[in-house]
């Protein structure tokens, strides 16, 4: 598997087709995908669809919604990374893990690491996150990790908390 990054606790890998299973059993937990696209859990051609996606992604971009290994147990436990939200040049950091590890900050820290990735490796001006107005959890990750409240914006038609990080190379 081809590494993106490691943190203490976690390695953001590119996905393959033989992770399907892993993240199918993240993807029918009903609260695990509650803001995400429409919310409902997916199938599995839906999974498969997000796996082909990933990799047409990360090969034309350079960058994708990686996915999150644990390293102690080297378990599938989420994904974290980036893609241009439809109709938009901006660059959006997006994650999302395993219900059962919840609340030991995987997210922060691997939101954190892929932040500083896009800013020192892939040298993005700047990035955003865009939330559900009611996804508490997500919004305290971001601030955790220096995001700031740009507003709440339409995105994919229904309103969202859009944050913003800006690259600290460029801030004069």
């Amino acid at each position: 598997m081809t590494t993106i990054l490691e943190t203490e606790r976690l390695i953001l890998q590119l996905w393959s087709p033989a992770d399907a299973d892993a993240l199918f059993e993240i993807l029918i937990d009903a609260e695990v995908v509650r803001y995400i696209a429409d919310g409902r859990p997916f199938s599995f051609e839906k999974v498969k669809e997000f796996l082909i996606w990933a990799e047409n992604y990360q090969r034309e971009n350079g960058f994708c919604r990686w996915k999150a290994v644990e390293k102690s147990s080297g378990e599938t436990i989420g994904s974290c990374g980036f893609a241009r939200p439809h109709g938009t040049d901006e660059i959006e950091l997006g994650y999302l893990f395993a219900r059962k590890v919840w609340g030991c900050g995987l997210a922060t820290e691997a939101a954190r690491a892929a932040t500083r990735h896009g800013f020192e490796k892939l040298g993005f001006p700047e990035i955003i996150a865009v939330t559900d107005l009611e996804n508490i959890a997500s919004q305290k990750v971001l601030e955790k990790i220096g995001f700031q409240r740009r507003g709440i914006e339409i995105f994919g038609g229904d309103e969202s908390l859009v944050y913003l990080a800006k690259n600290p190379k460029n801030i004069v």
